[in-house]
């Protein structure tokens, strides 16, 4: 059985490659999956080597989970119910000439009792490099995400709005918090409404995608300008199941 696909978003993940010229990508950077326990999803994994030189990976994934707020990664089967464990690559490992791509499968299958909502999918790099005098390697993952319900929920702390000066924008700052059991996607709106009640400046806030209990720091500006006056901000973020986050405050522009 398959998972029904949400959304995936074929936007790239990318990294420059140290010490040769060009970047690596993996496509895509996310998945979103949502099923039930027992199914199994296989997607395909694309990595784009535009540097100068090959590149050598291990392929691995790991369970992603959050801790006191935060996103760790775990090895796939130190948890009970690790989803990593699961994870079965068509290839265990890869070279990547200059200006090749190489495509990778990998099939999950998610246990009755999963341990997290999320994994990386890990291209973990092989080929040492010389940066800044040490040796390092170059890893690039996919995150996959899986919902067992459409119980997405999320709550925001107070906004906080830092009025525009002479030498920096407005900007807005919060923490959204996943205080439920499924991955949320958040996709914001910043609003500025004048005294009248007048809309007088709208921004699109890049998606958050935030774990079961992993809290995410919002940080945004705005950059256009706002006459001398009292005015209110409205954050609002639309949940992927229709469900929706305000919250507000008042500021001056002098």
């Amino acid at each position: 059985m398959i998972y029904k696909f949400i959304m995936i978003l074929l936007t790239l993940a990318s990294l420059p490659a140290f010490a040769a010229s060009g970047s690596l990508s993996v496509s895509p950077a996310v998945v979103m999956l949502q099923g039930t326990p027992g199914q199994s999803t296989t997607q395909t994994l694309t990595i784009v080597n535009s540097s100068d030189q090959p590149f050598s990976f291990d392929l691995k994934a790991e369970d992603a989970v959050a801790r006191n707020g935060n996103r760790v990664y775990v090895k796939a089967g130190e948890l009970a119910g690790s989803i990593a464990a699961t994870a079965v690559f068509s290839r265990k490992s890869v070279t990547v000439a200059p200006g090749e791509r190489t495509n990778v499968t990998i099939t999950v299958t998610i246990p009755p009792k999963p341990a997290s909502r999320a994994i990386i999918a890990l291209f973990h790099g092989t080929t040492r490099m010389k940066s800044a005098g040490m040796n390092a390697t170059a890893s690039l993952g996919t995150l996959m995400t899986f919902a067992l319900s459409d119980n997405a929920t999320a709550t925001a702390t107070p906004l906080s709005v830092r009025p525009p000066s002479r030498t920096a924008n407005l900007s807005v700052s919060q923490q959204l918090v996943n205080s439920g059991s499924e991955p949320v996607l958040a996709r914001g709106v910043l609003a500025i409404i004048n005294p009248g009640g007048t809309l007088v400046a709208k921004q699109a806030l890049p998606a958050r995608r935030v774990l079961p209990g992993e809290t995410f720091a919002v940080n945004a500006e705005y950059g256009g300008e706002l006459a001398a006056g009292h005015y209110r901000a409205f954050v609002t973020y639309d949940l992927q199941n229709s469900k929706s986050i305000t919250s507000s405050a008042e500021f001056d522009v002098r």
